[in-house]
């Protein structure tokens, strides 16, 4: 989701609810609205209690979900650095084609997967890329006990960045079910409903009731804009990625 596509859903349901709101004070009498409200205010703060405790968990877990992405796509750079400055100390440039295979994995992630991954899809040649270079690594020639801890630590940073790319790869569909949604969407209208029934009088409705349905949208469009770490405005990018490139060509070209 957009930023513009977030102020436009804000804005149209602020507009929404002052029309209601308008609506309402125009059909209804003030006294008739206090009276409904000396009932329904109990209500509503029990209602509003359980979509605090629901809102809150909710975006504890999108929250959390989001930074583990970003952790993942940090920790998964970390490990094909750290492999490919392994792989390049060993002798004769023996690890040469795995720091290759690494370099094109993370030119196909950061060109073209991580475009795909806007759309919830993943790139088949670069996780191609990534298991060719772990295939070549498990195979690298061992003449002594050096090599054999070099070519281990190399197995070993890259089964890691594999998990990892794993971890990023499967918050690319792991997002809110529909009726999580459906249950915040409907208790937002009630809670609106009751401020915009409540026996204020005009402006104090308009006002009371244009805020409270800004405050309750403007959440939950940011826990949508959470839901998906590589999609929106609020999409982790790939300068992880970008800098790798940078960092394993200069690697390649010192040695």
């Amino acid at each position: 989701m957009s930023y513009a596509a977030a102020i436009l859903i804000v804005a149209v349901s602020a507009a929404a609810t002052i029309a209601a709101s308008l609506a309402v004070d125009r059909l209804l009498t003030l006294e008739a609205r206090r009276r409904h409200h000396e009932v329904g205010s109990q209500i509503f703060q029990l209602i509003g209690v359980m979509f605090s405790v629901i809102l809150a968990f909710v975006f504890s877990e999108v929250w959390g979900e989001y930074n583990t992405a970003k952790q993942a796509v940090t920790a998964e750079c970390s490990a094909l650095h750290a492999a490919a400055v392994l792989a390049e100390s060993l002798p004769a440039r023996e690890g040469r084609p795995v720091t290759q295979k690494i370099l094109s994995y993370a030119q196909a992630v950061a060109g073209t997967e991580w475009a795909m991954m806007a759309k919830q899809k993943r790139s088949l040649p670069a996780s191609d890329a990534l298991e060719s270079a772990l295939t070549i690594a498990a195979q690298l020639p061992m003449r002594n006990s050096d090599d054999i801890d070099t070519r281990t630590q190399v197995v070993s940073l890259l089964s890691d960045a594999h998990a990892q790319r794993e971890t990023r790869t499967f918050q690319l569909t792991l997002g809110l079910p529909a009726a999580m949604w459906a249950v915040l969407i409907l208790i937002a209208l009630i809670l609106i409903s009751f401020v915009v029934l409540s026996g204020t009088q005009w402006p104090g409705t308009v006002i009371f009731a244009g805020t409270f349905t800004v405050s309750i949208v403007m959440v939950l469009v940011l826990v949508r804009m959470l839901d998906y770490p590589f999609q929106g405005a609020l999409a982790l990018g790939n300068d992880n990625f970008v800098a790798l490139n940078d960092q394993i060509a200069r690697l390649l070209t010192a040695h």
